[in-house]
């Protein structure tokens, strides 16, 4: 509960959330990030990853991939081993928590690792003097280890994975404020993307678009964005 409204958890899920916050392997919270965005659009992109995931893939030649197999039921993989199914257990403007079963099978050896997620996004809004919105978030999770054997080797692992836990952590609050604010410098891009992606569906599209008009800014940019290894 110091974690965790439980009772705001959907009912099917609470032992299993409690189960991993209380028994975790590992725990990280990241630093508190605040950047400009509009609230609908900064939730937009939280409640739909296959929003954020159709923005990214555009830009980049990452080989991640992700799928809805069912209503708020999503699969992916990084193409580097990891694949992940993932919920929302919980949903509200200040609060995100997702249930994560990872698997993860090294491309370059045996090694094989299976454990659960509780993702916690925690997030504030505030406004400038001058009415401008702006978001602080903060992203924490609780990763327990489900794999046979793994206490065995877990003083040779454990700083290995801490670290990519702390970056990985990092990484996921600052992809979500990059899309942000790229949709609202460059809106005819984002909405061009979104609504040729064949991953995400009519009804998102059409709510997208309208979020991205409500916050278009009068400076945005008719262009597109371009990452600074494609502008080398």
């Amino acid at each position: 509960m110091e974690v965790l409204p439980l009772h705001q958890v959907a009912p099917e899920a609470r032992a299993e959330v409690a189960e991993v916050i209380t028994e975790h392997s590992f725990h990280h919270k990241g630093q508190p990030e605040t950047f400009p965005c509009n609230p609908q659009l900064y939730l937009s992109l939280l409640n739909e990853p296959a929003l954020t995931l159709a923005l990214w893939q555009d830009l980049s030649t990452s080989p991640a991939r992700l799928m809805q197999i069912a209503p708020g039921l999503y699969q992916g993989t990084d193409g580097n081993g990891t694949t992940a199914t993932w919920s929302f257990v919980l949903r509200s403007p200040q609060m995100h928590a997702l249930l994560c079963n990872l698997e993860y099978r090294s491309p370059r050896g045996p090694a094989h690792l299976e454990g659960r997620i509780v993702l916690i996004v925690h997030t504030n809004y505030y406004k400038e003097a001058s009415g401008s919105p702006w978001i602080q978030h903060e992203v924490e999770a609780f990763v327990k280890v489900d794999s046979k054997g793994w206490r065995a080797v877990a003083k040779t692992f454990r700083p290995l994975i801490e670290r990519l836990l702390v970056d990985q952590i990092q990484e996921a609050g600052w992809f979500v404020s990059l899309m942000g604010r790229l949709v609202e410098t460059y809106p005819n891009w984002a909405e061009e993307v979104i609504s040729s992606h064949p991953q995400v569906p009519q009804e998102t599209q059409g709510h997208f678009r309208q979020i991205i008009e409500q916050a278009r800014r009068p400076d945005s940019s008719p262009g597109r964005p371009v990452l600074m290894d494609q502008a080398e």
